[in-house]
Parts: C-alpha cells; structure tokens; sequence
C-alpha cells in the first residue's frame, strides 16, 4: 500500500496527474480500489468519454457508443473501426472509462505530498494511524446508522461502547482506547456520548464522516431585532 500512495503523490505535479483511470486501476492488486475508496484517498467522478483502443498499434483514442445487448440487457460500448485492412465492430468494457480523483489532502495526513514524500517507515506509521482512525470512524457511523440521506428521527442514538466497536473491528478494546487518545482530541469520547443525548448528534456525525473529530459546541445565540425589525413588527400589530 505504502508503494502505491507514494506512486499517487508523486504524479500530483503531472497536468490532470490527480485523475486515475479505469485502464490505470485494471494493473492494480486486486482489493486495492476499493480499499482506497474506503480510505476515502480516492473519490469516483463523472466517467470519460474516450479510450485508447488496444486492437492494433495505431493506438487511436475512440468514444465508444453505448449500447444495449439484446441477448444480455447489459449495456456496453461498442466501435466501429475503419481501417484501410481489417477492422470492423469492436466491444469497449465500459469500466474503462471510470475516472477517480485522488484527495490530496488524505495523503498529505498520511505524509505524503507532493515533492516532500517523507521515510517508507514514517509513511507506513502514519498509513496504518490513518486507516486506523478511519476504520474507528467507520464503525461509530454504522453503530448510529448514519447515512447522508438519513434523518436526525431515524438514527440510533444510544452512545456506542468502545466493548461494543472493538467487537465489531474485530479489535481489543485496548486498541479503541488507544486509537481513541491518539487520533482524537482530549476529551473527545465524553463530549460524543453527551451530544448522543441532544439534537447535536447528526452534527457530530456528519463532521465525523468529512473526517472532523474536533467537536465543537453549539451555543444558542438569542437574536435581538434591529430597530427597523422592531418598527415593521409593530407595523402589523
């Protein structure tokens, strides 16, 4: 893994260097995609619109049409290649066109930027506190059931334990303890099982899931009417 967010860092001075493609990701170990989706180091965008064809050495940048498979109903793209010998209708998988982007800042976290890529061994330290953290992250959303579609109503607001997510990372519960005091503030896990207990819950999960685990409290600001505010109301008394 240290090896290939290293390869990701270096390429960032690159023109569109922050893109990796459906060709690039056929090459890689397999997992390791959707491992760094889940890290959240790379985020899938909007797929592109041409490929280089790989049938013949002219190496030709093609926009495959899309198409329906009456056999199947799978959708897939196709070609039609005109050249002076040969050629004819070539299939296109259309996986081949997913594009991802790589989220600079998760690799400057881990001590990976561009130009400064730091030790293998401090960069593997902070490759696994970074998934680590993430990992903990991942299970106090899913003990909470929280999605970005769902309702403050529909979350589980009982406060997880560190016995509980140890159970479900399949960690010891001194492990939660020490990702918990090295990875989050002081004070981190007293606040969170008081906001369990308020509205300030979502808040905190949704900081949570953009990677923000400095809970900050939310006071309640009175708002005192401007003069002219005074003046319209008493206009409609």
């Amino acid at each position: 893994m240290a090896d290939l967010l290293a390869k990701l860092a270096a390429r960032l001075s690159d023109p569109d260097g922050d893109i990796v493609t459906g060709d690039e990701v056929r090459d890689w170990p397999d997992g390791k995609l959707q491992e760094l989706v889940a890290e959240r180091i790379l985020q899938e965008i909007e797929p592109g619109r041409t490929v280089v064809c790989d049938q013949c050495h002219e190496r030709c940048s093609i926009e495959p049409q899309r198409r329906t498979d009456p056999r199947t109903d799978k959708v897939v793209g196709v070609h039609l290649c005109m050249p002076e010998e040969g050629g004819g209708r070539i299939e296109i998988d259309l996986n081949r066109l997913r594009r991802w982007k790589i989220n600079k800042r998760k690799l400057a976290q881990m001590g990976y930027r561009e130009g400064k890529p730091g030790s293998p061994a401090r960069q593997n330290r902070q490759v696994k506190s970074a998934t680590e953290k993430n990992q903990l992250i991942a299970a106090l959303l899913a003990h909470h059931r929280f999605s970005d579609d769902v309702s403050a109503a529909e979350l589980n607001m009982t406060p997880a334990t560190q016995e509980g997510l140890a159970s479900k990372l399949k960690w010891k519960q001194s492990k939660v303890s020490r990702v918990l005091k090295r990875c989050f503030p002081a004070g981190f896990w007293s606040l969170y099982k008081r906001d369990c207990q308020s509205d300030a819950l979502r808040g905190v999960l949704t900081k949570l899931d953009e990677d923000v685990t400095t809970i900050e409290p939310v006071h309640y600001q009175p708002h005192h009417p401007t003069p002219r505010e005074e003046q319209e109301a008493d206009s409609y008394r």
